[in-house]
């Protein structure tokens, strides 16, 4: 390589010095070789290519061997040969032509990017026979050219286009040029042309100016970010309260300062208006607490009222039972008392008639007579005292059961029976007929006493709401077993039917169709809390208008435990 230096002219060389960044003119050959950028020599008349060194290998893939004699157009390198030929000629006019921005092909098909330098030399004596080729790959370069570009319009079009005022500064001149959006000029009513470029210190945005100089000396001290909210005047003069956020960008030798300006005049007015309705509510609700306070009081006291009202009339309705109790007892041992009464008397006039007969002397028959008529008498008495002592004993059981709620073993149709015994008082005045289909081996052991309560008050209740005295019907009382652990018991009768609107409320205290008419709207609501309370069941109801009423009652046979048991 030491011809280089031979048929290169000083200028030349010099003039490839400068452009391989190496002063040396004696190690020119060595740097010619050494150099990352393409440097090729080749002849003007033809093209022919007479030295290319160690990067037009690297960067083209050619080796320097296959190319040395040839023209340049035996290979398809030039992506635009027009290129060539155009910086052929301004070098043939110019002698030197500088940084061309022009596309390679590599051997492999790549193309890449590259800045071309080109200059005329002479050799042996011909007067610019020779170019000079000085090719650098700036591929990466232009691509990291192109991307920062691509980066900065489009951040210039976020920034222009973005909805939220802002700006930015750079640090150059201590932030005091600035660059404002078209949303920044239309929230504050600036003209761009006279306020564009100018700081909002110049522009007295500011209310409070030590704000924007906070901003600036944490921007200074490095701080990346920082947001206030303080007031700002816009352009006519009105304030409003902006909520400002910064962030520091590194941008080369200085720092770019990034501002948003986001007017919450309106959030801190509703918060303001919100504070306060929240005070006049609070107040409303400590006055509405007293008030319903003063209500809960008086409505505590009215229910205590109630409570005792309702205690009254559920005595009153054990009253009233008691006193159908004792009517139906003096009325089934009125039968075999006056019976035995009746007979006793005749038999104590026989006695004395018989009497009379010893002083005047009697006949055989006489005495056969009296002891007939005696023994007769005796028999009427003893099997009516009979029947009383049933009933006593009878009515004993009810009236134990009914005020004792002791639990008992017992067979329900007993129950049952003993129960209607008592009723016999009150079903006797009407014309329906009471029908009982129960088997006899359903036993139970619960409470025999609230359980016939709750028979009295449903039979009561099918007398009183759905038939009149002279009303033919039937009123069926009906039990059978499920599964081996309770019994379903009904009452079921053919009178007048529950309106549907009255059906969920039956169940209901003091809720009745005939008050002031024998009823007390109580007598449903205890039947619901024996049966759902001490018997441990649940009772429903059914009926429509016309078509009767059954009540549904299903009992466990062995009744839950009390603690009083």
């Amino acid at each position: 390589m030491g011809l280089l230096t031979k048929i290169l002219p000083e200028p030349v060389i010099r003039w490839l010095n400068d452009a391989l960044r190496d002063t040396s003119t004696d190690r020119f050959s060595r740097v010619f070789h050494a150099s990352p950028d393409w440097i090729v020599i080749s002849r003007l008349s033809d093209n022919v290519i007479v030295e290319a060194n160690q990067g037009f290998e690297v960067l083209s893939g050619y080796r320097a061997r296959d190319v040395i004699g040839k023209p340049i157009s035996n290979f398809d390198i030039w992506v635009d040969p027009r290129q060539r030929a155009d910086i052929v000629e301004r070098l043939k006019r110019d002698g030197i032509v500088r940084h061309v921005h022009t596309k390679a092909r590599r051997r492999d098909g790549t193309v890449r990017d590259f800045d071309v330098n080109v200059t005329l030399i002479s050799v042996d004596g011909a007067l610019n026979s020779h170019s000079v080729w000085l090719c650098r790959d700036i591929t990466e370069s232009r691509l990291a050219a192109e991307s920062l570009q691509e980066s900065e319009s489009r951040f210039a079009m976020l920034f222009a286009l973005s909805p939220i005022p802002m700006c930015y500064a750079n640090g150059e001149d201590q932030f005091a040029t600035t660059l404002w959006n078209d949303a920044w000029f239309a929230n504050f009513g600036f003209d761009p042309a006279a306020a564009q470029s100018k700081s909002g210190g110049e522009l007295n945005v500011w209310v409070y100016p030590e704000d924007r100089q906070k901003i600036i000396g944490m921007a200074a001290s490095g701080l990346t970010e920082s947001h206030m909210e303080t007031l700002m005047r816009r352009a006519d003069g009105s304030l409003r309260q902006v909520s400002v956020s910064t962030r520091l960008f590194a941008d080369g030798k200085y720092p770019l300062l990034v501002s948003t300006y986001v007017d919450v005049t309106e959030r801190e007015e509703s918060r303001q208006k919100i504070e306060t309705l929240n005070a006049e509510l609070e107040s409303r609700v400590l006055a509405r607490t007293a008030e319903l306070r003063a209500i809960n009081e008086e409505l505590s006291q009215t229910l205590k009222t109630l409570q005792r009202a309702k205690d009254q009339l559920v005595q009153s309705e054990k009253l009233a039972a008691l006193g159908s109790l004792v009517a139906g007892v003096a009325h089934e041992l009125n039968t075999p008392i006056g019976n035995g009464l009746t007979v006793a008397s005749s038999l104590e006039h026989r006695v004395e008639a018989f009497s009379g007969l010893l002083d005047v002397g009697m006949r055989r028959s006489d005495l056969q007579s009296f002891v007939d008529e005696t023994r007769l008498a005796a028999e009427i008495i003893t099997r009516n005292l009979s029947r009383a002592g049933q009933l006593v004993s009878s009515f004993k059981q009810v009236a134990v059961d009914q005020t004792s709620s002791h639990r008992r073993h017992f067979a329900l149709a007993s129950l049952i029976a003993e129960n209607l015994l008592t009723l016999n008082a009150v079903t006797r005045k009407y014309a329906c007929q009471i029908e009982v289909k129960v088997a006899a081996q359903i036993m139970m052991e619960s409470y025999p006493g609230p359980l016939g309560q709750v028979l009295t008050n449903l039979i009561n209740n099918a007398l009183l709401h759905g038939f009149q005295p002279n009303d033919p019907g039937s009123i069926v009382i009906g039990a059978e077993l499920v599964g081996d652990s309770w019994v379903a018991l009904s009452v079921r009768d053919t009178g007048k039917g529950i309106d549907t609107d009255n059906l969920h409320r039956i169940f209901e205290p003091f809720f009745t169709t005939h008050l002031g008419q024998g009823g007390s709207g109580l007598g449903l609501h205890i039947v619901h809390n024996i049966v759902g309370g001490v018997l441990g069941g649940e009772i429903k109801v059914s009926s429509e208008l016309g078509q009767g009423a059954e009540f549904s009652v299903l009992l466990p046979l062995v009744a839950p435990q009390r603690m009083q048991d």
